[in-house]
């Protein structure tokens, strides 16, 4: 059987997707699980959410264009069948597809031409200090490692602080990387020609043999300038000569977050971060709006629409930004607080991408974003009530580390 003509191999899943590559092609289909027939003007209102606000306001060039595509039932059926022995057990319950899959850029490659691609996945998180947790001064993401510890999710928490990785000072995004490396959890994977080689569940000899095995890299130092020179670059920059760094010394994490601001306005992480903290700078009720957002994304494209907005241009982000609900606004930074970078790379050549010179060789790469579909509104609401139990965890270790030292 063919998906749009074309072989194609089961990727992976998650929750909402099961993802299958087209094979030589630059594309991956990502099939809908839903318990329920999926509304179709949802999807295509995602596909639009995803096309018309999320890469344009990311300035996501390599993402390309997400297209809904619709299906035969006949087709989808066997199709499902075909799955079936390369689905997890624990996924299997949830089989119920939707007849509109959504086609994307496979962004765990550079390109099909090429005869090896390797990509790097980093779940940056939340990159600054809310204004709700400053009193605290720990950032969202390290007070949610003492609540997943206290609920058994993790069994020890991660060095790794977003606010590291935001900081743009080059000694303590290595730091952030290597504390990523080394307690990988959700947010830090390796992919080799588009298979996932390393996650969470592999242990450090395992990234070292990558390393090794990928032969593009004098040492690791050297990799982790190479990811940094990417994230810190000017998005239109046609190639970054890579410079020789000092090998940094692992640290403890300090007790506190420290928030720092020395990212250039033109690099990707700027405009990451800035998407991010629209939640903490335009002010909205959470509790007296709570039933009122459930068509939002509708609305937002029903905007760009009225007002004749193409965000791809300064001036419409701007009166994008002064129009929109500020509740909505927030759900936008909620997807950016969530997605993942992905930087595929590969030493073939690969006309019109930028590439890094290292010197001994130029590494052709794609920096791109996923994981850009809107988010429910309940998101900020389950935001609040996190934020509270971690609060009252957190201050509980404050209390016995005090005792301790007492």
């Amino acid at each position: 059987m063919k998906l749009l003509g074309k072989y194609w191999k089961y990727i992976n899943e998650g929750n909402a997707h099961i993802v299958v590559q087209l094979l030589d092609t630059n594309y991956v289909l990502r099939l809908i699980k839903e318990d329920e027939r999926t509304d179709p003007k949802s999807v295509y209102d995602h596909v639009n959410f995803v096309n018309l606000i999320m890469i344009p306001l990311l300035g996501n060039k390599f993402y390309g264009k997400e297209e809904a595509i619709e299906m035969s039932q006949y087709d989808l059926e066997l199709l499902s069948k075909m799955l079936l022995p390369y689905r997890p057990q624990n996924r299997i319950f949830k089989s119920v597809l939707s007849q509109i899959a959504i086609k994307a850029t496979n962004l765990s490659i550079v390109s099909s031409q090429c005869d090896t691609n390797y990509c790097i996945e980093i779940k940056p998180k939340e990159g600054f200090m809310s204004s709700s947790l400053r009193k605290y001064s720990t950032c969202y993401y390290c007070l949610k490692q003492h609540l997943k510890l206290q609920t058994g999710a993790i069994r020890q928490t991660s060095k790794y602080c977003p606010l590291d990785l935001f900081s743009g000072e080059r000694e303590r995004m290595k730091l952030s990387l290597l504390n990523m490396i080394n307690n990988a959890q959700n947010n830090f994977k390796i992919f080799k020609n588009g298979l996932l080689k390393y996650d969470e569940k592999c242990e450090q000899s395992d990234f070292e043999y990558i390393l090794k095995d990928m032969d593009y890299f004098s040492d690791l130092n050297q990799f982790l300038d190479f990811i940094i020179d990417i994230l810190l670059s000017d998005i239109n920059e046609p190639y970054i000569q890579l410079q020789k760094t000092k090998n940094i010394c692992m640290n403890d994490k300090p007790s506190q977050c420290y928030e720092s601001n020395n990212l250039k306005s033109n690099s990707f992480l700027y405009k990451l971060l800035q998407l991010q903290k629209m939640s903490d700078s335009y002010l909205f009720d959470v509790e007296n709006e709570r039933n009122k957002h459930s068509n939002y994304v509708s609305k937002l494209i029903e905007q760009l629409e009225t007002l004749g907005l193409d965000l791809t241009r300064e001036n419409d982000r701007e009166t994008f930004l002064k129009t929109t609900n500020p509740i909505h606004l927030a759900l936008i930074s909620a997807v950016a607080k969530d997605c993942s970078i992905m930087i595929s790379f590969s030493t073939n050549f690969v006309e019109n991408y930028p590439y890094v010179d290292t010197g001994d060789s130029k590494i052709f790469y794609k920096l791109a974003v996923t994981d850009l579909e809107p988010k429910s509104p309940n998101t900020l609401y389950k935001r609040k009530d996190t934020e509270r139990k971690m609060i009252e965890i957190y201050e509980k270790y404050r209390e016995s580390l005090e005792k301790e030292q007492q």
